[in-house]
């Protein structure tokens, strides 16, 4: 699975209104002042269109290291691949496992308090969860990817039962994946794809979708759904941007207000409320960044994964020009964190990675230059909420590597996964 968007969303105003909406922005030529956000109405919803300069310029997020685990020279703590990180209102600390399909959690200090979850089918048992979050009944839900469901613990790990999202008749062949799930405000949202295979034509019929659903497990809105059908007797390729959807780019805010950023190649945020309404959109000026021979590697060897899974000899094409936007959040104080490719991968010298602020109602307030150890290439960060910032070593080899794509000859062997929680000063 392949974690991306639609570019035809941007490009194709036939597509939809959100195309039709960018279409319209594009043909405004008088440049912005600094920060200013120009307001405009685009068929009934408000849209705020930024420059490419922040109000208040560039800040640099002081850090102070008080802890780290796991790597080569802890014998105490042994970590697969950590995907997650959450931080309850005693603010212990939780990593969620999918390689070893458990969540451990530690107090503020770094102290080991528990491990909840383990692999298996049976009550409270997971297999390679993607994902976890707060569920509003104050259970903690681990996200399986396949069959998608959400299972149940309280907070000592004791079983609490299996969340399954009610997506309609079951159809023949098909099952469901979960891919993201994002809590707050009372708001629990679901990303993920519903497949149906038919063995007759040798066809695929894929639905993208992200929606929200109470806890009795039904729909309450569905923000944005995307369809694609796959049908193997044709000269199938497969592609990045058959794969692409929002996967890394949303968010829920404190008012259960989605985030999200809709388009592959265009840096525009629509903000859904709770009932699905599109309430406004926000882009600023932005330039594609083109992918290094490194980057674009390993998303052929990722796309190379997946097509192993697919008719014998299904060739593969990535993308040469990288998504806009890698990774987006929504603070405690509604103020929206995005993560543009250019400043990930060419970051400031010194600097991890630069990250663009905008405030709750769509003004490009301010660009925050996170320096620490590593590398945004290698390495990833998780804003857990609060004043904790945690670095995982070693993220993205881990990935690839459990990804059991081809690598090169020369490649090492990744080094044992390792997690830094930073102080935010």
């Amino acid at each position: 699975m392949i974690f991306h968007c639609d570019r035809n969303v941007w490009i194709d105003p036939s597509r939809g209104r959100v195309g039709h909406m960018i279409l319209v922005m594009g043909l405004l030529l008088a440049a912005l002042p600094a920060g200013a956000g120009q307001e405009m109405d685009v068929d009934g919803v408000l849209h705020i269109r930024n420059s490419d300069t922040p109000a208040n310029g560039v800040q640099d997020l002081e850090l102070e290291e008080l802890w780290r685990i796991g790597g080569e020279d802890d014998e105490d703590v042994l970590l697969g691949i950590i995907s997650r990180v959450l931080i309850d209102d005693q603010n212990n600390i939780y990593l969620l496992d999918g390689q070893l399909s458990q969540v451990q959690v530690f107090s503020a200090d770094g102290e080991y308090l528990n491990t909840i979850g383990r692999a298996g089918s049976g009550p409270g048992e997971i297999t390679n969860p993607g994902d976890f979050v707060f569920m509003p009944d104050g259970t903690l839900g681990l996200v399986q990817i396949f069959p998608g469901k959400i299972v149940k613990l309280d907070m000592e790990g004791t079983p609490a039962g299996d969340f399954n999202p009610i997506t309609g008749e079951a159809t023949a062949g098909g099952f469901l994946a979960l891919v993201n799930c994002r809590g707050a405000g009372g708001n629990l949202v679901l990303s993920g794809l519903q497949i149906a295979y038919n063995s007759e034509t040798q066809s695929m019929d894929r639905n993208h979708f992200v929606r929200s659903y109470g806890m009795d497990g039904q729909m309450v809105a569905e923000y944005l759904t995307k369809l694609v059908h796959w049908n193997f007797n044709e000269n199938f390729k497969l592609t990045e941007l058959d794969n692409d959807f929002i996967w890394w780019r949303m968010d829920v805010g404190p008012e259960g207000k989605l985030v999200v950023c809709e388009p592959r190649y265009g840096y525009a945020l629509s903000v859904y409320s709770p009932d699905g309404t599109l309430e406004r959109v926000i882009d600023r000026e932005y330039e594609s960044w083109t992918r290094n021979e490194a980057v674009f590697k390993r998303w052929e060897t990722i796309m190379a994964a997946q097509a192993g899974q697919l008719p014998p000899g299904t060739p593969t094409e990535a993308e040469k020009m990288e998504q806009d936007v890698t990774d987006l959040r929504v603070a405690r104080d509604g103020s929206i964190w995005v993560l543009p490719s250019r400043q990930m991968y060419e970051p400031d010298p010194g600097t991890f990675a630069t990250y663009d602020v905008f405030t709750p109602s769509g003004d490009f307030d301010r660009q925050v230059r996170v320096s620490c150890e590593g590398s945004s290439s290698t390495d990833r960060l998780f804003f857990a909420g609060g004043d904790r910032l945690f670095q995982v070593k070693g993220f993205w080899d881990a990935v690839l590597s459990a990804s059991g794509g081809p690598a090169s000859d020369d490649e090492e062997e990744p080094e044992p996964m390792e997690v830094i929680c930073y102080l935010i000063k």
